[in-house]
């Protein structure tokens, strides 16, 4: 591994950069530090040496923008992408394990799996059990694991749930040949997430590539029964 590609992996190895640098990447604009605070539930103090961290990575950069009357100008800071270089190819592992796959049983097995691996990478920024937090904390945990897992979740408030956008799929290249295992990992990654919130929400609906290179999903309040 090269020097920036350690450096990489080094500053996104901590939770909260890495939430911190998914919120960036996928704000369409530049994004204060006093709006990133809000968001998160994190104290400005706490998310400033994190952002120099990140922009020491080369993963964040940032911009003086002067306020049109009396006041100080405002910093704001965007998410930088990164290079395709900076991370290893596990296509031909991936093609292996899901040639594995072969039986409707050994599929399950698969989707199981992904339901706790999804449970589990909610947990990491999840509260602690018993603990119900508001709508909001619960969306932004769920976009910090699905970013996790390679998605760039989009999600939208309804009456009855919420809808939830998935683009940038990081199983699209395995969806010709594995689509139905694959989808059923999908699925049961999103699952997992979304039972280990706190209320929980249970999937409603799932399509995969509702439209091209996207996936939709709708969740609700309440345990899958």
């Amino acid at each position: 591994m090269d020097t920036k590609a350690l450096e990489v992996h080094k500053a996104l190895a901590d939770n909260t950069r890495f939430r911190l640098y998914q919120h960036l990447r996928l704000s369409d604009r530049p994004v204060s530090v006093r709006e990133m605070s809000r968001r998160l539930s994190l104290h400005p103090n706490t998310l400033r040496p994190h952002l120099r961290r990140l922009e020491e990575a080369g993963l964040v950069a940032h911009e003086i923008r002067k306020s049109d009357g009396v006041g100080r100008p405002q910093m704001l800071y965007r998410g930088l992408e990164r290079g395709a270089d900076e991370g290893r190819d596990y296509r031909l592992l991936s093609e292996m394990l899901l040639g594995v796959l072969r039986t409707p049983s050994e599929a399950e097995r698969a989707e199981r799996a992904a339901r706790e691996w999804g449970a589990y990478l909610v947990s990491q920024d999840g509260p602690k059990p018993g603990v119900r937090l508001p709508e909001r904390r619960n969306l932004a945990i769920m976009q910090s694991a699905m970013a996790r897992a390679g998605f760039e979740p989009r999600f939208r408030r309804q009456k009855s749930g919420v809808e939830i956008t998935l683009r940038s799929c990081p199983f699209r290249e395995l969806t010709d040949d594995h689509r139905e295992v694959v989808c059923g990992v999908h699925r049961g990654l999103l699952e997992g997430m979304l039972s280990g919130l706190q209320p929980p929400m249970t999937l409603k609906d799932f399509t995969p590539f509702a439209e091209r290179g996207v996936c939709t999903a709708r969740a609700a309040q309440g345990r899958a029964r």
